[in-house]
């Protein structure tokens, strides 16, 4: 594992984690992983409390790169920018005055609901939930493409409560591709997420092949590997489980960005 950077995490810039900096980087170094990029939250708009998921990106960096002349892995700097149909202008401006190694976008909230919650599944099948998160995911790296990474594709499938906690790719075949052509045009990232591959509500979700086929039929070939990891134990979690997954599928690398400009390292 020693030559990945965990291009996810999340430090105690963001509300829901206690994660140091320092603590990150020294928990990395030891277990072989060659760098990390944080990526702490800006959720702007989000349900309930507007300003809970935002942080100083000014005071993070200046942390990372106080902390990083003591480490001997890369501490990279970045953002995961919460997209939602209301708050791109805002994001955009936000963004405006900063500069990152990297921005994952990702969707947490479902038409001003929070399925970390539990109420978005209640009256909805499967595949309503998962369906209508998928096309507001469609919709919006079509409208907001400046980004790098599409972060945890299937966060839907974390928090449900079916007993199917997979998104299948023969059950979302037109919207999937609808977001991989998109990926795929645009030059971005799919990140494969290992904080989704847990133990959850009774089940562990499980990653359909088929998804990663698809889109490296249609030519996609840049990927990451993020833990999500809210916790130093949880760096580079399950990487080298699903660096042996792209391999056997034909993925020749995975890849982390510096100053939003893709390295390939091969598997």
């Amino acid at each position: 594992m020693n030559k990945y950077v965990d291009t996810h995490t999340h430090s105690s810039y963001s509300p829901d984690s206690r994660m140091s900096i320092a603590e990150a980087a020294e928990y990395a170094f030891a277990n072989g992983l060659a760098g990390i990029t944080f990526t702490d939250h800006l959720d702007l708009k989000a349900p309930g409390d507007n300003l809970k998921f935002a942080f100083d990106p000014a005071e993070q960096q200046a942390e990372i790169y106080e902390v990083a002349k003591q480490s001997s892995i890369k501490l990279l700097t970045g953002i995961e920018i919460g997209l939602q149909p209301c708050n791109l202008v805002e994001i955009k401006d936000f963004l405006s005055t900063f500069s990152f190694d990297t921005i994952i976008a990702s969707i947490h909230f479902v038409d001003g609901v929070d399925p970390y919650e539990g109420q978005y599944y209640e009256g909805k099948t499967e595949k309503e939930a998962y369906g209508r998160y998928l096309e507001i995911m469609a919709e919006m790296v079509v409208a907001y493409p400046d980004f790098d990474i599409l972060g945890h594709y299937d966060y839907i499938a974390r928090y449900a409560p079916y007993k199917t906690r997979t998104i299948h790719y023969r059950d979302f075949a037109d919207i999937l591709d609808t977001i991989f052509r998109s990926l795929i045009y645009n030059g971005k990232s799919l990140e494969i997420n290992t904080n989704t591959y847990r133990l959850r509500n009774g089940a562990i979700p499980v990653l359909d092949r088929d998804i990663l086929l698809r889109y490296r039929e249609l030519g996609g070939e840049i990927i990451t590997l993020g833990s999500d990891a809210h916790s130093k134990e949880r760096l580079g979690e399950e990487f080298e489980n699903f660096r042996a997954v792209l391999k056997n599928m034909g993925y020749k690398y995975v890849v982390n960005y510096e100053k939003r400009k893709p390295l390939f390292t091969a598997i």
